[in-house]
C-alpha cells in the first residue's frame, strides 16, 4: 500500500505539472479550437457530406493524442535536467516511477480532451452523452498507450532535443495520417492498398474517433467489441513505452546518464 501511495503521489505531481504550463495549454487549446471551429467549417464547403459533424469528434481524440504525447516532453526534460536522479532517489521502485508517469500522462490527456469534448457538445448536438461515460475508461487506456509512445521517444532521444522533437513529429504524422481522423474509411479504401487500409482501420485513434462519432454524437448503442479493440490496440503501446522507459531509468542508475 505504501508503494501504491507513492506512485499516486508522484503521478499527481506530474499531472499537476502539465496544467502549470499555462502557455502550453493556451497553445494546445487554440490549435484544437481552430481545427474545430475554422478547419471543419471551411472543409465543410468542400465536402459532399457533413464534414463538420464528422470532424468535430475527431478533434477531441486529437486533443487526447497531443496531450498524451506531452508526457514524453516532461520525461525528456526530467532526463536532460537531471530531475530523474531525484526521482530515482525517492523511496519508490523504478517500476513505480514508470507507472506513475504513464498514469499521469493518461489522466492529463483525458482531462484535457474532456475540456474539448465540452466545447464540442456546445457546437454539435449530441444524441447520447451518457455513452461518453462508457467510453472514458477506454479513452484513458488509449491515453496511457499514447503516453507510452511518448516515453519511448523520450528514452530513445535521451538528451538530444532535435532527436526527440523529430521523433515526435514523425509519430504524429504517421498515426494521424494512417487513421480516419481526417477522412472516412471509404475514402482510404479508394487510395491505399488493402494492408494499409487494415492498419488504418485498426489504428486505436481510428477506433476511438469512430466510437466518439457513433456513440456520442449519433447515438448508436455502444458495441463491446469496439471497446475491446480500443483496449487491445492501446495496451501494446503502453507496455512497450513502459519497458523502454524502465530500460532508460536502469541505464541511468548504472551509468549515471543515458
Amino acid at each position: 500500500m505504501t508503494e501504491l501511495l507513492r506512485i499516486l503521489q508522484l503521478a499527481g505531481n506530474d499531472f499537476s505539472y502539465f496544467f502549470r504550463t499555462k502557455w502550453l495549454m493556451a497553445v494546445l487549446l487554440s490549435l484544437n479550437l481552430s481545427d474545430m471551429l475554422v478547419v471543419a467549417l471551411v472543409f465543410q464547403r468542400l465536402m459532399d457530406f457533413n464534414y463538420f459533424q464528422f470532424f468535430v469528434p475527431a478533434v477531441v481524440v486529437m486533443g487526447l493524442f497531443v496531450a498524451a504525447l506531452d508526457t514524453g516532453r516532461r520525461i525528456w526534460l526530467a532526463i536532460r535536467e537531471g530531475v530523474i536522479h531525484y526521482y530515482l532517489s525517492l523511496p519508490i521502485s523504478t517500476k513505480g516511477v514508470v507507472i506513475a508517469y504513464l498514469l499521469a500522462g493518461g489522466l492529463a490527456a483525458l482531462v484535457y480532451s474532456s475540456s474539448l469534448l465540452l466545447i464540442a457538445l456546445l457546437v454539435l448536438p449530441a444524441q447520447a452523452v451518457w455513452n461518453t461515460f462508457i467510453l472514458m475508461p477506454f479513452l484513458f487506456i488509449l491515453a496511457m498507450g499514447l503516453a507510452g509512445i511518448a516515453a519511448t521517444l523520450a528514452a530513445l532521444a535521451s538528451t538530444h532535443a532535435e532527436f526527440f522533437f523529430a521523433y515526435q513529429q514523425i509519430v504524429q504524422i504517421v498515426l494521424l495520417t494512417l487513421s480516419t481522423v481526417f477522412y472516412p474509411i471509404h475514402v482510404v479504401e479508394q487510395y491505399l492498398p488493402p494492408f494499409l487500409v487494415n492498419i488504418v482501420s485498426h489504428n486505436p485513434l481510428s477506433l476511438a474517433t469512430e466510437a466518439m462519432r457513433e456513440y456520442t454524437f449519433v447515438g448508436t448503442p455502444v458495441q463491446p467489441l469496439v471497446l475491446l479493440m480500443i483496449f487491445l490496440t492501446s495496451m501494446p503501446f503502453a507496455i512497450v513505452g513502459g519497458l523502454a522507459y524502465l530500460w532508460a531509468l536502469r541505464a541511468i542508475q548504472v551509468k549515471g546518464k543515458l
